[in-house]
């Protein structure tokens, strides 16, 4: 009776075969309410009366990636609330002040007690996605400039850009009126500094200290026969990290004239730490900096992405500076300033994420990179399909050694025999 050993290793092999292709298959993403989550989208900030339009953007391009944009069967809602508490699907109102429209919300105009949390769904026989936008509608923009505002940078003595953010949705549009505070900006031969450079866009040329603050873009929109406005506050912060004698920017405070400026010094990330994160999710790093007893205001801190700033670099619209919180631990001050990757994509991995503070005492730098664990347990299950294919050359390789041999007809003859 002849024993075969090769069906079970192969067929263990084809059971984990087709295992790990579905595991490929199958988003990696949390489950919430019986949906696959994306990472969140930026969260919306606004002023009541003014016209918005919400758009799960993240969503859409994962689902694109993933093939799935143009597949037949999607359903597409936006729901109020998140959807661990279930929340109701969003109902256009009687006046039509609210309304869903090609993969979009539309609030003409917006509210506060528009301010929430919505939940886009897509949905069909097989999947369910789904992504999640925070509204922040004030009454005002003055007490919220900080919080409404964009950020943007420039440096001393170059070229700055400024453009009016989000206005893609927007297609029926008036002129754009550009304001510094509150103060109109006119783009005439005799204001030299300030030249129009597209659209939605201009240039200050040869960019000082004085240039640091609130610019305001105000559009006029039409949506079905209705003017509504729109408009966009860009906080600018002039800044260098060049040498120490090009830093116009960094003056010693009134405590410490008199006094050595004390060089700065980053706590936390350590040169060379990995922050372990997953492909396709959002992702939140510090910078933590002592400064002695110095003023925040003596001290620059950023982050930088291959040696450019992060809204210069590939990471520019998809990766964040939070605004630079100061704190006192122990009697002394420290910096605190976060960078938010919104989706982490496979390059992110390569790059070198560098925090940098800077002083009249001198700078000080740190290097750190992102890790996305997916590729790890890619390797992990090569490795174990490679054991597999191995135990089985193994296991033929011994079968074919140890297997019984045929039996041969032979004849016994006697030894001793009589003629």
């Amino acid at each position: 009776m002849r024993v075969k050993c090769i069906p079970a290793p192969l067929s263990l092999l084809t059971v984990l075969s087709v295992y790990v292709a579905a595991a490929h298959r199958t988003p990696r993403l949390p489950m919430r309410g019986g949906c696959y989550h994306v990472s969140a989208d930026v969260p919306e900030f606004t002023v009541q009366g003014e016209a918005v339009v919400l758009r799960c953007s993240f969503l859409e391009r994962y689902l694109h990636r993933q093939g799935l944009s143009q597949a037949e069967g999607y359903t597409f809602s936006f729901h109020s609330g998140d959807l661990s508490s279930e929340g109701a699907p969003v109902l256009s109102d009687d006046r039509g002040r609210v309304r869903e429209q090609g993969h979009r919300l539309w609030l003409l105009p917006a509210l506060t007690r528009d301010s929430g949390n919505y939940s886009c769904v897509f949905r069909n026989a097989s999947y369910c996605f789904a992504g999640t936008i925070s509204l922040h509608v004030y009454e005002t923009k003055h007490s919220h400039l900080d919080i409404i505002s964009y950020p943007m940078s420039a440096t001393p003595g170059q070229e700055g850009m400024i453009r009016c953010p989000q206005l893609t949705e927007f297609k029926n549009r008036g002129k754009l009126q550009w304001f510094k505070e509150s103060t109109p900006i006119v783009f005439t031969a005799n204001r030299t500094r300030y030249r129009r450079d597209t659209e939605t866009s201009f240039i200050i040329r040869n960019v000082i200290p004085a240039d640091e603050g609130y610019y305001t873009c105000q559009l006029q929109v039409f949506l079905n026969n209705t003017q509504y406005t729109v408009t966009r506050i860009i906080k600018l912060h002039v800044a260098a990290l060049g040498p120490i004698d090009v830093l116009p920017t960094i003056r010693p405070s009134q405590s410490s004239v008199g006094r050595k400026a004390l060089r700065p010094k980053i706590l936390d990330p350590v040169n060379g730490t990995f922050f372990h994160s997953s492909f396709g999710s959002s992702l939140e790093i510090l910078c933590r900096v002592l400064i002695w007893n110095q003023s925040a205001d003596s001290t620059e801190v950023t982050w930088m992405v291959n040696g450019l700033p992060v809204e210069e670099s590939f990471l520019g619209g998809r990766a964040l500076l939070g605004e630079k919180k100061v704190t006192v631990m122990n009697g002394r001050n420290h910096i605190e300033l976060r960078l938010t990757f919104l989706e982490l994509h496979e390059e992110d991995s390569r790059a070198e994420i560098k925090c940098v503070a800077q002083n009249l005492g001198g700078r000080e730098e740190v290097v750190a990179w992102v890790r996305l664990e997916d590729f790890m347990s890619t390797w992990l299950v090569v490795a174990a399909v490679g054991t597999i294919c191995f135990l089985t050359m193994v296991c033929v390789f011994l079968y074919q050694l140890l297997k019984p041999r045929q039996n041969k007809d032979y004849i016994l003859t006697r030894q001793n025999s009589t003629f």
